[in-house]
């Protein structure tokens, strides 16, 4: 899928999945964004920090997932970005607005990837079904 410019690209990916009921994937992306906020988790203090970074940036790689949190497909991704200058910082992805255009990879999985809250790290993380 393309995303356009000043679109959201969590807004357009988690669309995407619901519309289409994609329940797991796997993502991935390149091209160039505007104004990135993006962050790290502190366990101690179990919160992200956050910066959002002014500007267009390209996006030198996105890689993730689609899961279900609280039943709605959710877009985990952590991403590369690159300045003018061509210094890169990368973390995970709150979300951005597309800059020129963004193409994006989506792998639909044949199983359902559910976030379930985890007390010991204060975060849903994934937690595939047994298969067995």
């Amino acid at each position: 899928m393309s995303i356009h410019r000043g679109e959201s690209v969590r807004e357009e990916i988690e669309g995407l999945a619901q519309r289409e009921g994609i329940v797991g994937a796997k993502i991935s992306a390149i091209g160039a964004i505007e104004a990135p906020e993006l962050g790290g988790y502190d366990l101690e203090k179990r919160e992200y920090y956050r910066k959002t970074f002014d500007g267009l940036w390209e996006l030198l790689a996105l890689e993730g997932n689609i899961s279900l949190l609280e039943g709605k497909p959710f877009m985990h991704a952590h991403v590369t970005i690159s300045g003018h200058d061509f210094l890169t910082y990368g973390g995970h992805l709150f979300d951005a607005k597309v800059g020129v255009v963004t193409e994006v990879f989506i792998e639909p999985l044949s199983v359902p990837l559910p976030r379930i809250y985890c007390e010991a790290i204060g975060l849903a993380r994934l937690e595939p079904l047994d298969l067995d």
